[in-house]
């Protein structure tokens, strides 16, 4: 009898600690499960979350950003949104066995497209442009521009030699004059004297002065390129954070040598541009997505885009007109230097300083005047080839005798530029001007850039905005189980807590 008692005892002892394993193995195995489960769901909700970028801001601008908000411009809806994933997909056909409880969540570390000076936009362009293949063209304008680069320092060293500053009273003379034709004799002043003729000599300057008193893209622009002057309301667009850049002013009346020297020294001293190659994928991507004055794109709201970007006036008009003149400035001392190697025109032009000094009474500053001249017909051949690149055409980067098309005693005629196929475009300017913003005022450009991009697709939603688009955000929170076999639900074996990061 005691030996049976005793065996009873033993064996439910036995079977106690087996039941009592076999119970926590189980309890320990749903746990793990739970924790799988719920991983798998946050995994899962991080990817439909993902999913939820703008599709036509992907399609056509290659850009993955989402608005958290969902155009409410609330942030809870997101947490909202991804809590009502996590609890459906948890608990869904799960019985008594699995009980999930998300007690927390919040969405974390969230980076704006603005934040960190567009970092997460200036990845993605670069990722973009990996596989472009753009560096080969961006080499094409760098070597383009260098090989000029030692004729235009010759051209300014030339003129810092031989131009004398004119006195301010010869200044004010000749500035003071109240018609194009003034009366002279080109030859010999005593001539004049004896036979009494007059010749009358036309200054080109005044006649450039006259030719542009309209604004210069007014007397460049093509017939069938239709600019708007309609402004438009950047006050609450991504680039409203930056300060305007003002234009910087260039004097084109060529009466005074020495601004026309302390220009020239100034493009000299500059150095070489290594922009294009280091910005090659930012500039590529401009050129592809974005219209511009002379190749418009109809799905846009402003035509002159890369303009804007440029420059951030608030009408195609302005935008276009000071990129034209920029590029003007930037091609007028190539023009230049080539006038101090042909030997023909600047004798043409020495013949025309002559007379206009003999007219004026300053004979002592034909040499100086003669300077004055070539720069005002390298930028009255510059005007040639600027329309020539409005009209979409190529234009060669170093001129020769054939290719030089304007006359010293013509320069406002509507000359245009024979195209050559291995030449520079318009885009290609405008790259150009791209690759010179860096610091501050290259985050300026991509800041007006994304500008562009939503207001035009504001044409289809209203309420995107960039200031609500992330590209990289985090996924916090709690989720408890049930306790199956083991009362008291708040013990930390049965919390799963989980952290998720994503980015595009």
């Amino acid at each position: 009898m005691n030996n049976r008692g005793q065996t009873t005892i033993l064996f439910t002892l036995i079977i106690s600690v087996l039941m009592f394993f076999t119970f926590s193995a189980l309890e320990v195995g749903r746990i793990y499960m739970s924790r799988v489960k719920t991983a798998a769901v946050v995994q899962s909700a991080r990817l439909s979350i993902m999913a939820d970028y703008n599709r036509e801001l992907f399609e056509r601008y290659h850009l993955l950003f989402m608005d958290p908000t969902y155009g409410t411009g609330s942030e809870a809806v997101l947490e909202e949104k991804m809590q009502d994933y996590i609890e459906y997909s948890l608990n869904e056909e799960n019985g008594k066995i699995y009980q999930f409880t998300l007690e927390e969540i919040a969405v974390t570390e969230e980076k704006n497209i603005l934040d960190d000076d567009m970092r997460l936009l200036k990845e993605q362009i670069e990722s973009y442009e990996k596989t472009a293949g753009i560096l080969h063209r961006a080499k094409e304008v760098k070597e383009k521009i260098q090989n000029q680069k030692a004729d235009v320092k010759a051209a300014a060293k030339e003129t810092e030699q031989n131009g004398v500053e004119l006195p301010q009273t010869t200044q004010t003379q000749s500035e003071g004059e109240n018609s194009n034709v003034v009366t002279g004799d080109s030859s010999n002043s005593d001539s004049q004297s004896e036979n009494d003729t007059q010749v009358e000599v036309t200054d080109p300057r005044d006649t450039l002065k006259e030719s542009l008193k309209f604004g210069i893209l007014s007397f460049l622009l093509p017939k069938d390129i239709n600019i708007s002057a309609e402004k438009m309301d950047f006050s609450n667009a991504p680039s409203s954070q930056y300060e305007a850049e003002q234009d910087e002013e260039k004097d084109n009346s060529f009466q005074d040598i020495g601004i026309l020297k302390q220009f020239l020294n100034q493009t000299a001293a500059k150095e070489d541009n290594d922009g294009l190659l280091q910005k090659a994928a930012f500039l590529d991507y401009v050129d592809y997505h974005f219209s511009n004055g002379v190749n418009q794109r109809q799905d846009s709201v402003q035509k002159c885009e890369v303009e804007y970007i440029l420059k951030g006036k608030d009408n195609d008009f302005d935008n276009m007109q000071s990129v034209v003149n920029e590029i003007i400035w930037l091609r007028m001392p190539v023009n230049y230097a080539y006038l101090l190697t042909d030997t023909e025109k600047k004798s043409e032009a020495l013949t025309l300083a002559a007379a206009i000094c003999t007219a004026t009474g300053t004979e002592a500053f034909i040499e100086v005047v003669k300077y004055l001249l070539l720069g005002c017909w390298a930028y009255g051949e510059t005007l040639c080839d600027m329309r020539t690149l409005l009209a979409n055409e190529n234009i060669p980067y170093m001129k020769t005798a054939a290719t030089w098309k304007t006359d010293l005693k013509n320069l406002a005629a509507q000359n245009v530029s024979d195209s050559t196929a291995q030449g520079m475009n318009y885009k290609d300017y405008l790259l150009i001007l791209l690759a010179k913003k860096s610091g501050t005022k290259q985050n300026i450009c991509y800041a007006r850039m994304l500008d562009m991009i939503e207001r035009n697709l504001q044409k289809t939603d209203e309420n995107f905005a960039f200031k609500n688009c992330v590209g990289k955000l985090g996924i916090q929170g709690k989720v408890h189980i049930n306790s199956l076999f083991v009362k008291g639900k708040d013990e930390k074996i049965y919390e799963y807590y989980f952290d998720e990061q994503f980015a595009y």
